[in-house]
């Protein structure tokens, strides 16, 4: 038996420490599992990857990151806090006509 199974890219208002960001974001990314999704979460994919202290690498984090958006079928927002990063994540989905959704009181 074959099935599709649809991608969610997973965003929140991510901690500054490292740890504790791609802790939650491990446990969000169980949660979406749950609800029958593939998680694509920046956080977890590029972790390691680009320099913290450089703008230019920031600009291609987020880049990168509005790739792996459009490539999903919804957004989930994890968590009760909004930040820069959640709401233009929020705009890109909303203008692509993407489902929106809230996942909070996981952690």
């Amino acid at each position: 038996m074959s099935r599709t199974i649809p991608k969610a890219f997973v965003t929140a208002a991510w901690s500054k420490n490292k740890v504790e960001a791609e802790d939650m974001a491990r446990k969000y990314c169980h949660e979406i599992v749950e609800k029958g999704f593939i998680p694509v979460c920046p956080v977890l994919n590029f972790s390691g990857v680009f320099d913290e202290n450089d703008a230019d690498s920031d600009k291609k984090r987020r880049e990168m990151s509005d790739i792996m958006l459009k490539s999903c079928t919804c957004v989930f927002v994890c968590g009760n806090k909004r930040n820069d990063d959640v709401n233009a994540d929020v705009g890109t989905a909303k203008r692509a006509k993407m489902g929106v959704y809230e996942l909070s009181g996981v952690l």
